[in-house]
């Protein structure tokens, strides 16, 4: 098994991407990855996009590896889209699966987020975010719990 294939075994929400790098950086483990894909679909009148308009990197953090927070260093393009018909003229791609809109988290990340607020809440589940090296407040899961129950 190459090193490739062992990593989308071990991170299945990794699949969609090409990882550069790990490296692992006091209590982070840093990965550095870009989009597989050579398109991205636009958000605006759902045509495929293959035009590059830049390129730049986010940050978002994703669930503890090994009790080590964890962090991706993404490198994200923006596409021109093309269709006349479209009133976006640029978007920035997404990675199904893995990213979502100004999202500061993976999705994977974010569903284990809710997932604690709504059975802990407060607390009980700041104590357990901890223990999983995804640290949030008790008023930060307080905010996710409204959130979900109320969106």
């Amino acid at each position: 098994m190459s090193v490739a294939e062992l990593f989308a075994a071990l991170f299945p929400h990794f699949a969609r991407l090409h990882v550069e790098f790990v490296r692992v950086i006091g209590r982070t483990v840093c990965i550095r990855a870009r989009g597989r894909e050579a398109s991205a679909v636009c958000p605006g009148c759902g045509e495929a996009a293959t035009r590059v308009h830049s390129r730049y990197e986010r940050r978002p953090s994703d669930t503890a590896i090994s009790n080590q927070q964890a962090v991706l260093h993404l490198q994200v393009r923006r596409f021109f889209c093309d269709e006349a018909d479209c009133e976006r003229r640029t978007f920035a791609e997404q990675i199904p699966g893995l990213t979502f809109r100004h999202g500061r988290c993976t999705v994977l990340l974010r569903t284990v987020r809710e997932q604690i607020a709504l059975a802990l809440g407060g607390r009980a589940g700041a104590r357990l975010t901890e223990l999983q090296a995804i640290g949030l407040g008790k008023d930060a899961l307080a905010s996710i719990h409204r959130a979900v129950r109320c969106g």
